[in-house]
This record gives C-alpha cells, sequence and structure tokens, in this order.
C-alpha cells in the first residue's frame, strides 16, 4: 500500500519549502502526495461582489472568488511538486477553519505524514494564539513534520 504525504498549501513560500521536504521524503518512500488548500471565509473585495452581480452569476461571488484563488494556489503547488520529481499528486479544497480542515482531512483520507510550513498567510493572531502548524501538530492523527 503506498504511504500518503498531505501537505496544506496556502500559497506562501513556506508552503512552497514544505513541498521540497514532502518530495524528497515521497521520492524516497514512493508515497503519493495530497496538496490540500483551505479556503476560510474571507472579505472579498467589493470589485468582484459588483461584477458578479452585473454579470448574473448563479453561485455567490465569495464561493466563486474563493475557488479561483484555490485554483491558482494548487497549481502552482502542482507545478512545484512536478518539478521536484513527485508523480503521483492529488489535490483537495476544504472549507473552514484550518486546523479543523487539516486534522479532518488526515483522518477522512488516512494519511502517514503531514508536512506543513511553520508559518504562512495568516493572521499576526497567531502569534498570540499559536500557529496553525503548531494546533495540527497537537490534533492530528499522524505525524507531522513543519518546516522552516
Amino acid at each position: 500500500m503506498r504511504k500518503k504525504i498531505l501537505v496544506p498549501i496556502d500559497g506562501s513560500e513556506q508552503a512552497f519549502k514544505a513541498i521540497d521536504v514532502a518530495a524528497k521524503l515521497a521520492c524516497n518512500g514512493n508515497a503519493e502526495v495530497i496538496l490540500l488548500n483551505v479556503i476560510g471565509r474571507e472579505q472579498i473585495p467589493e470589485t468582484i461582489r459588483r461584477f458578479a452581480k452585473v454579470e448574473n452569476m448563479d453561485d455567490p461571488p465569495e464561493w466563486q472568488y474563493e475557488q479561483l484563488i484555490a485554483a491558482g494556489v494548487l497549481k502552482a503547488g502542482q507545478q512545484r511538486a512536478h518539478s521536484k520529481g513527485i508523480q503521483i499528486i492529488d489535490t483537495r479544497v476544504r472549507h473552514g477553519n484550518p486546523v479543523k480542515a487539516i486534522v479532518e482531512a488526515a483522518t477522512d483520507t488516512p494519511i502517514d505524514m503531514i508536512v506543513m510550513g511553520n508559518r504562512g498567510l495568516g493572521s499576526v493572531k497567531g502569534l498570540a494564539f499559536g500557529s496553525v502548524s503548531q494546533k495540527v501538530s497537537q490534533l492530528a492523527p499522524c505525524s507531522v513534520i513543519t518546516v522552516t
């Protein structure tokens, strides 16, 4: 059975460093890499909201905006992973709280290891209340490597 490595990515440099580490582990162990982007409920720019209204788009503009951002982040992650020699790459999108979404993703699909950056694009409040990587390390059902 092929091992699975989950790499949560948000487009930050730390996330790309995590992909590099996961690539080394995956290539040495013939593992599958799963790239995960977690979409939070951020405020979208007013220009996007107006554009969606003018174009009579069926889906809420928040959903469309989030999907567009997630697709871009995952595409960049896939390109980085391929350039590092990873052959088997799966991509996933989850919504909500990043810690909860990452832990659930690692539980829903039995994951052998999570490789993630120690800091991403999160807010400054993470400095006071603890980072996503710190919380995932405490709650994950598998080993977690935090990349600096």
